[in-house]
């Protein structure tokens, strides 16, 4: 399943599910998205379309949502870590809310 990333620390996640990242939204790591790069990205995906946008619990969503509505396919927000969602209350909780969540946007 092709995905945008936020940030590319859901790298491990995302090859250990079978997924693959096509893009991220910060142009480097740490830096926020650009208003000429959201544009690149969202010209990218319909060469290379993504099944969703994926973003952790702390990273703002302005640009996840924008690029997600504008393209037709759902943002996803996971925990990322143990109380990152009110689900996510220990370890086995963080990996059934972030399955459950990547789940539903495969549907």
């Amino acid at each position: 399943m092709p995905l945008v990333v936020h940030h590319r620390n859901l790298t491990y996640l995302i090859h250990w599910l079978g997924m693959r990242e096509v893009a991220a939204l910060e142009p480097k790591p740490g830096l926020p998205p650009t208003t000429a790069h959201l544009s690149e990205l969202l010209a990218g995906l319909r060469q290379n379309p993504a099944k969703a946008v994926v973003r952790a619990a702390y990273n703002d969503p302005r640009a996840a949502e924008w690029l997600a509505e504008r393209a037709g396919i759902p943002s996803v927000l996971v925990p990322f870590t143990v109380g990152g969602t009110e689900t996510a209350r220990d370890l086995f909780g963080l990996y059934d809310d972030t399955l459950a969540r990547l789940l539903a946007a495969m549907k």
